[in-house]
């Protein structure tokens, strides 16, 4: 599938095969996020005490590309392109 557009990106997120794929990076990530997993490493090894509500692992219900779709559509469904992101990191990441 080509991607160059809005509209294919919606085709290819409506596919079976990034269903799947997505589904599949969600198991390989645990269903957490990632970045939530990192902020609390680096904390631990900076030293760092996070407030309490800093300190949780929230679960992952997106799938993030790290290089956009748009722009690297060959990265589409490359395991080490996609991420496991809770909603509040990957609206972080969207800005």
């Amino acid at each position: 599938m080509q991607i160059k557009n809005e509209k294919d990106a919606k085709k290819f997120y409506d596919s079976k095969q990034w269903k799947i794929k997505r589904l599949e990076i969600l198991q390989r990530d645990r269903f957490e996020c990632q970045d939530c997993r990192k902020r609390l490493k680096d904390a631990v090894t900076k030293g760092i005490i996070l407030p309490a509500s800093a300190r949780e692992i929230r679960r992952a219900e997106n799938v993030h590309h790290i290089k956009e779709l748009l722009e690297f559509p060959e990265l589409a469904l490359d395991d080490d392109n996609l991420i496991s992101l809770c909603i509040q990191c990957h609206n972080i990441r969207h800005g």
